[in-house]
């Protein structure tokens, strides 16, 4: 899955192996958070959730780096699932927000964004911010 959202955004050398994601992911101490959904016919999609800070203001945040949802299940709610589970987890982290970003022509991302309570980001690129 990582692979093929890398090859969505036009990624031709996605470098990823089970080593670097098993350190990443797996350790004690992960500098990546995965939410995995999966059915019968195994994993179906995944985020991945990298740690922010807004320092001056004491804030922590979540990172929504990652996003990934097979085709055939687009649509159904699963990502909505994966955004609240990633608020959950900001949540018991500490967080005060988070922010997710798209490619600019990935309209239906963005509306499902918004309606997951996102709001447009003002800087830049599609980007939202969203309350934990």
């Amino acid at each position: 899955m990582i692979r093929a959202l890398g090859a969505y955004h036009g990624d031709a050398d996605v470098k990823i192996t089970s080593d670097t994601l098993a350190r990443d992911a797996l350790d004690p101490h992960p500098w990546v958070r995965v939410i995995v959904a999966e059915n019968a016919d195994g994993l179906q999609a995944y985020a991945a959730l990298l740690p922010l800070a807004k320092i001056v203001d004491g804030l922590r945040g979540i990172d929504i780096n990652h996003m990934y949802v097979a085709e055939r299940l687009r649509s159904q709610g699963i990502g909505r699932q994966l955004i609240y589970a990633a608020a959950d987890i900001a949540h018991t982290l500490g967080c005060s927000y988070m922010f997710i970003g798209t490619a600019p022509e990935n309209v239906d991302a963005q509306a499902a964004y918004l309606a997951c309570g996102f709001e447009r980001w003002a800087d830049g690129g599609p980007w939202f911010r969203g309350p934990v």
